[in-house]
């Protein structure tokens, strides 16, 4: 063959009509829509193609300018084993090889899911500040909200050993513990963080949390609400402090949940720009900054039944996450709904972001989905769905009354149940004759939650 054939010949351009009369040929009668169009679990429609759009900019991020993670967001390991010497280790283990944060995970935390620590005071906090003086890395706290005192001591510890150089973020969530039922003293929320903010540390106090809704069954656009509730929740009990909205702002982390949905997952993550940003012009901020958001990998998603699935859950997650502008991610180890994971479950949930960092560069673009127009429409239609709901819980009186209420645990439970059956991979599809054999350092807890509770949709399938 005349290779310049290559270079004269070509496809004559076709526009959104054309290639709807293909595909319509290609459907030999099928309808259309049915075919070929679907829609979200919170009612949004997806079309098969999108234009280009132009003139859209990157929406910023924040972790450019964490000096300890360079370009990439925070390789955040979790710190749950109540074997202390054997967490510490743990954590030595996670820094050496390529994690650059560390959530530290108490037992009674929404986050623990049957696992964590127990309490510790001021000496063992002392040590975690001694290391964190010596290698810098960003330091993330999951703690029960009923422990008053344990953030201060943190805080202290800290203090005292000049432990500054890498951004720590308290996760002070008083909506959390009221939505899991566990505490409903959300009224001294503000003077603990007023406190903590009083340190000057770099990074965040509060959580504007919208894990446990997605954990329950929320789906995109009500676990996007509950942030932005919890956001202004936070505003105004700040406010009456006497703190500033960019102060509070500045020390609100998003907290949101990655899973396996790829392109729902970035446009979640979008999406929650772009309700900061509106909010942050709602409050006449002339100098909007992006927002902190803090990614972590769906526990719902998770599987029992063959757990090396949830590896490549958990991959999907994170590359979601990643570009659509997460600044730190915690990866949940594959083998967590079993119970607490050993070193080789905590090397791939810690392997699975550093290789997409350093192999596959997925830090190195800004935004990547910034002009898809699938991606563009799917994060814009979530944002506006998610300000409807978060309004319709403003006039309810905010998040602390639809909470009481009930309002917003009848909200997740009925998305929950409306959820559409979905095949699992080695749960109902492809399922293995013999479980293989997994190993764990112990069994989880059972998490006493009697508001809302986080549930393993593979569960819901086989009780089915």
């Amino acid at each position: 063959m005349d290779a310049s054939i290559l270079r004269t010949a070509g496809f004559a351009p076709v526009d959104a009509a054309g290639w709807r009369a293909l595909a319509e040929k290609a459907l030999k009668g099928a309808d259309f829509d049915a075919a070929l169009l679907s829609q979200t679990d919170d009612g949004i429609a997806i079309q098969p193609i999108y234009p280009r759009r132009e003139g859209a900019l990157p929406l910023a991020h924040s972790h450019a300018a964490t000096p300890h993670a360079g370009d990439a967001w925070t390789v955040n390991q979790r710190r749950d084993d109540a074997d202390t010497a054997r967490a510490r280790a743990q954590m030595a283990d996670d820094l050496e090889n390529g994690a650059t944060g560390i959530a530290l995970v108490f037992k009674g935390s929404a986050a623990a899911h049957g696992a964590g620590m127990t309490a510790s005071g001021e000496t063992a906090f002392a040590k975690t500040a001694a290391a964190r003086a010596a290698t810098p890395f960003s330091l993330r706290l999951e703690a029960d909200f009923q422990d008053k005192a344990l953030s201060t001591t943190l805080a202290r510890a800290l203090d005292k050993a000049d432990a500054r150089s890498a951004p720590v973020h308290f996760g002070l969530d008083p909506y959390s513990a009221a939505l899991s039922g566990t505490s409903s003293e959300a009224g001294e929320s503000a003077a603990r963080a007023k406190d903590l903010i009083g340190f000057n540390f770099s990074g965040t106090v509060l959580n504007a949390d919208g894990r446990l809704a997605h954990n329950a069954g929320a789906g995109e656009a009500l676990e996007l609400a509950i942030v932005a509730a919890a956001l202004a929740e936070n505003l105004r009990r700040l406010d009456a402090a006497g703190l500033a909205p960019e102060t509070t702002f500045a020390a609100t982390a998003l907290c949101l949940a990655a899973d396996q949905d790829q392109f729902l997952t970035t446009a979640k993550f979008r999406a929650a720009r772009l309700l900061h940003a509106r909010m942050q012009a709602a409050c006449g901020i002339s100098e909007p900054k992006p927002a902190h958001i803090h990614a972590e990998t769906s526990w719902r998603m998770l599987t029992r039944l063959d757990p090396e699935t949830n590896i490549l859950r958990n991959t999907i997650a994170v590359f979601s996450a990643g570009t659509g502008g997460a600044d730190e991610i915690t990866v949940l180890p594959h083998t967590l709904a079993l119970g607490v994971p050993d070193p080789f479950a905590r090397r791939i949930a810690r392997n699975t972001q550093v290789v997409l960092i350093t192999e596959s560069h997925l830090a190195h673009v800004a935004d990547p989905a910034a002009g898809a127009g699938g991606i563009e429409a799917l994060t814009d239609a979530l944002a506006e769905r998610a300000w409807e709901v978060f309004a319709d819980i403003e006039k309810a009186g905010g998040l602390s009354a639809a909470i009481a209420s009930g309002r917003i645990k009848a909200m997740v439970e009925a998305a929950r149940a409306a959820r559409r059956v979905r095949p699992i991979v080695g749960t109902t599809l492809f399922a293995l004759k013999a479980e293989r054999p997994v190993t764990v350092l112990g069994s989880l807890s059972d998490v006493a939650m009697p508001g809302l509770r986080p549930v393993l949709l593979a569960d819901c399938v086989e009780a089915a």
